[in-house]
């Protein structure tokens, strides 16, 4: 009698007996690879000069420190572009470039730009209320006032008060018109930098309406004379003023620094390396430029070939 195996019979499913078989490298899925120096934490050094900008008139010896871990970011970011792609060694110096471009412009150039130009408009927008001042003729004004008080002594014992206070109005008078005279003589193009990235300081004073800066002035100074005993208390009370007028700038770079932060990186990627710098890289040879046999000592160039006339 023949008995036939039953295991032979027996399927599962699909009668295809191909179906039995698989690809093992199917069941696993593929990982994306994803770029530390692009992903956070480390992605918040590229960031650091930013803040360094936005607090710079707050802690300018801090600000300046801001810009180390950002340089280096910068350093490292472009030389893993150059080495790498992805997580695969492929030297390439066009892509290397591409990417020192667009670390250059949106994390250095562009960021810087709107920085300044926030803490600007938010100078200006005192002009609109209040005293109708900017911010900035209010802090150099009280500067003024401080170092008059120290190089003219004030508060030296037995002097006449009425006489400080009209001497004081006689030098803050030449003061506003040397600063007028000044700006007003200078040509469009340092206007328009003073206004937009050098926080109006040029021009605060100059292109502040004579009268109403000429009363603040005066009656901080009279102030002074009646309420302040020394030097010392004097700078504690016009320093937290100040303080305060540099808070208020420092508060419109980072709302600058907030609302164009997406608008630099789209700009920056889209328009400024796709259709600027990488059509003009495509007509360079880029391999004349490759920089491996910098990081590969072993490398050894090719003989040049020469031909017999």
């Amino acid at each position: 009698m023949k008995i036939t195996p039953i295991v032979n019979n027996l399927r599962f499913g699909n009668n295809n007996p191909q179906d039995v078989n698989f690809d093992a490298k199917k069941t696993k899925k593929e990982k994306n690879y994803k770029d530390p120096l692009q992903n956070y934490p480390l992605r918040l050094l590229g960031y650091t000069n930013d803040v360094g900008v936005a607090i710079n008139e707050l802690f300018p010896t801090f600000a300046t420190l801001c810009w180390v871990p950002a340089l280096m970011y910068f350093g490292a970011d472009v030389y893993d572009k150059y080495k790498n792609k992805g997580n695969v060694y492929d030297p390439n110096a066009e892509r290397a470039f591409s990417q020192a471009v667009f670390q250059a412009n949106a994390s250095i150039i562009m960021p810087m730009i709107f920085g300044h130009m926030g803490a600007s408009a938010f100078s200006q927008i005192e002009k609109y209320k209040g005293l109708k001042l900017s911010t900035n003729a209010k802090e150099q004004t009280l500067r003024y006032i401080k170092n008059y008080a120290a190089s003219e002594r004030i508060f030296e014992p037995y002097q006449d008060k009425d006489k400080i206070v009209k001497d004081f109005q006689t030098s803050f008078d030449n003061f506003y018109n040397n600063n007028y005279t000044t700006y007003h003589n200078k040509n469009i193009f340092v206007k328009i930098y003073d206004k937009l990235l050098a926080n109006c300081k040029r021009g605060a004073v100059a292109n502040s309406d004579k009268k109403r800066i000429t009363d603040f002035a005066n009656k901080r100074f009279k102030d002074v004379i009646d309420s302040v005993k020394n030097l010392d208390s004097l700078n504690k009370t016009f320093d937290k003023e100040i303080f305060k007028l540099k808070a208020w700038k420092s508060a419109g770079s980072f709302t600058a620094l907030i609302l164009t932060m997406k608008f630099i990186d789209n700009f920056t990627e889209k328009v400024l390396l796709k259709k600027i710098v990488e059509p003009q890289i495509k007509k360079i040879d880029m391999n004349k430029y490759s920089f491996s046999s910098f990081w590969d000592p072993n490398q050894k160039s090719e003989p040049q070939k020469t031909t017999n006339a």
